[in-house]
């Protein structure tokens, strides 16, 4: 008995590894010309080129057994009588003498071959070409026919969709944090403040009401009708908790990187305490409020960090005012909060505070960061930007990264095998395109080509190849501090005292320790910018240090081009040479005609790289491996901490140790810092 549905269950079944696709293609084969396929041999003409591709274990007389089931699918056991190409057997009416017909055997044309119609004679292409011009005809009808669309209210777009706007609803509160922040005069502890614009609203009333109630002359009515909305004004501040938000703003201040000196200035009101709890935490010193800042900023702790808050916004650095803007925004607290590399300007304590922070973050976060650890402490989402389109995941950013490799892979297979696919079908259609008998077979594989979807290949993102310099064998140690002590006069204390510390030439160090504790300061004194007040530094002749500092985009000339940097620093090369030198760091073709300023943060590093062996606040992953040059750098990535560094050097307390334990023991200590002051 026929069970044409039967087939797609019996594919999968005696064939686990046949790719959809092609399961569902032979079925739609077979079903759709069921009266065209008639024998063994149909059937294997049909689909036998397609099984055999996917399936590599099958034989010949697999094949056979297999296309003999699936024609028992089509037909039932009562198959078809198949009167081949018109020809019966019958009786002769007489003997055929063949010696009489032979003389004339050599003109004639065989029987079978004027039968087989394979050859397509003008008559079958006739009617080839009216089948395919009915086709067609019918698919313009189609076409010109107008579309009836049922009505679905719950999907109905949006002007603002339709036009491709972004639209945020009335009551959601959206802030932004960026990588680079313009300073103004405004003092930090007020920048703090001033971001809540709602109390900024109820301190304005509250001195126009006070300002009203002071007039000389006021009717005794229009000074209760005063009393009155000021007690209210009271009131409604009392229970908006503002007396709470100075213990909140010096936490928060203190996370990132501002100690509790930086907020004792009195402030005229409670607030101010609040925000000064949110700077405390982001690392602002209450002394960090009142000197300035190009003065101290390579002193120790408590010489440099001293009247910051109070100090103008704009004569802090680059790093410093993004860590204000932070503090802004975690005061506020949107319902939106935008963050763009956030970590890059904290050092690794105030990262462990902030992900602790966002943590217990009540609205919505939105990201972008480099840093794997943080993503993975603080998101449940991941949104991918590639190939000019966004792709959700669930889960933290390992999760993503596992769950794309995956999905990757798939979209590959599916898209190979539908490429095999396209190319079978393609060469059927080619091949019987003009035989009469296959025109159905044909059409409806055109057809089927025509319904299946477009699959892209994968398009991976182009990987970035940082060349650096060829290194000279050298003998160790090659750069040598003994019983170093510094400080910048002689009427400040010591930064560093007794500093014994050695590199080699093939050293992997990184460099930990609080913001202003004189990491940067180690550095120069590594690199000889600063001279020891006491001790020797010893370094081998024939070294070569390139030195990247954290302030590169301050030294950059934002209105030149990349080219006219390159050109500027190190002239006499040609436009060629300077176009090879930027490709090295993935500034290629307009990049590199590019005034700085309109390039991103990413890109202005880039262009900053240049003979690097000694890295502050830098990035990199691979390329460590092929550098045969020591390495000494500062960060807090974690994950170019464990990949690269052997060594782990701690700055506190005027001293710099090589922790036992590494990164981990480290870790351990931030943490339990942050629970004592929590």
């Amino acid at each position: 008995m026929a069970n044409v549905d039967a087939i797609p269950g019996y594919l999968a079944g005696t064939f686990p590894t046949l790719p959809v696709e092609i399961k569902d293609y032979v079925s739609s084969v077979l079903k759709e010309n069921v009266d065209e396929i008639l024998t063994l041999e149909d059937v294997i003409e049909a689909v036998g080129d397609h099984l055999q591709s996917y399936v590599e274990e099958l034989c010949s007389d697999g094949l056979n057994k297999t296309c003999l089931q699936l024609l028992q699918f089509l037909h039932g056991e009562n198959l078809p009588k198949v009167e081949k190409h018109g020809v019966t057997t019958k009786k002769l009416d007489q003997a055929v003498d063949m010696a009489a017909e032979n003389h004339n055997f050599a003109e004639m044309e065989s029987i079978w071959k004027l039968q087989a119609r394979d050859v397509p004679t003008s008559v079958d292409k006739k009617k080839l070409v009216k089948a395919e011009n009915r086709i067609a005809q019918k698919a313009e009808q189609r076409e010109a026919e107008p579309v009836v669309r049922k009505k679905r209210p719950e999907c109905t777009a949006t002007a603002s969709q339709v036009l491709g706007q972004l639209r945020i609803p009335s009551g959601i509160n959206m802030l932004a944090v960026e990588q680079e922040v313009e300073g103004d005069d405004t003092r930090v502890i007020d920048a703090v403040l001033a971001s809540d614009s709602r109390r900024q609203a109820m301190i304005e009333k509250e001195h126009t009401l006070q300002a009203r109630l002071n007039k000389e002359n006021i009717s005794e009515a229009e000074k209760n009708k005063w009393s009155d909305e000021l007690s209210k004004l009271y009131i409604e501040m009392e229970n908006l908790q503002l007396d709470k938000a100075p213990a909140r703003a010096a936490s928060i201040l203190y996370g990132l990187g501002f100690t509790p000196d930086e907020q004792k200035k009195p402030t005229r009101y409670v607030a101010p305490a609040r925000a000064a709890s949110i700077l405390y935490g982001l690392g602002f010193t209450p002394d960090e409020q009142k000197k300035p800042t190009r003065t101290y900023t390579n002193h120790f702790t408590d010489i440099w960090k001293e009247e910051v808050i109070s100090r103008c916004f704009r004569e802090f650095s680059g790093g410093w005012r993004m860590r204000v803007a932070l503090a802004r925004a975690l005061f506020v607290k949107p319902d939106l909060l935008l963050l763009d590399e956030p970590t890059n300007m904290l050092d690794m304590r105030a990262v462990y505070w902030l992900e602790g922070h966002l943590q217990l973050w009540e609205g919505t976060i939105l990201t972008v960061s480099h840093d794997r650890k943080f993503l993975n402490e603080i998101c449940t989402d991941i949104v991918h930007l590639h190939t000019r389109r966004l792709d959700h995941y669930k889960g933290n950013y390992d999760t993503f990264e596992k769950t794309m490799k995956e999905k990757l892979t798939q979209q590959q297979r599916e898209y190979e095998a539908q490429q095999t696919l396209r190319q079978h079908t393609q060469e059927f259609i080619d091949k019987f395109r003009y035989n009469a008998k296959r025109a159905a077979m044909v059409q409806s594989r055109i057809k089927m080509l025509e319904k299946l979807p477009v699959l892209h290949a994968v398009e991976l993102d182009a990987d970035i190849t940082f060349k650096f310099p060829e290194c000279e064998v050298l003998n160790n140690p090659v750069l040598q501090l003994d019983d170093v002590s510094f400080r910048y006069n002689a009427d400040a204390p010591y930064l560093f005292r007794k500093l014994n510390l050695g590199t080699h030439a093939n050293s992997r160090i990184c460099i930990v320790g609080e913001n202003g504790s004189g990491k940067t300061t180690l550095l120069k004194l590594l690199l000889g910018e600063l001279n020891p007040s006491a001790g020797l530094r010893n370094v081998n002749r024939r070294i070569r240090i390139g030195y990247f500092t954290q302030h590169h985009v301050d030294q950059l000339d934002m209105d030149m081009t990349a080219i006219e940097v390159l050109a500027h620093n190190y002239p006499g090369k040609s436009q060629e040479e300077y176009r090879t030198a930027l490709s090295h760091f993935g500034l290629t073709g307009d990049m590199a005609l590019q005034s700085v300023y309109t390039l991103s943060g990413g890109q202005k590093s880039r262009l900053a790289f240049a003979n690097i062996a000694m890295l502050n606040e830098a990035t990199l992953f691979r390329v460590y491996y092929h550098f045969q040059g020591g390495v000494v750098l500062v960060s807090h990535d974690e994950q170019l901490i464990e990949m690269v560094c052997k060594e782990l050097w701690v700055v506190k307390d005027r001293m710099v140790v090589n922790l036992e334990g590494g990164l981990e023991e480290y870790r351990k200590q931030v943490y339990k810092q942050l629970q004592l002051v929590g």
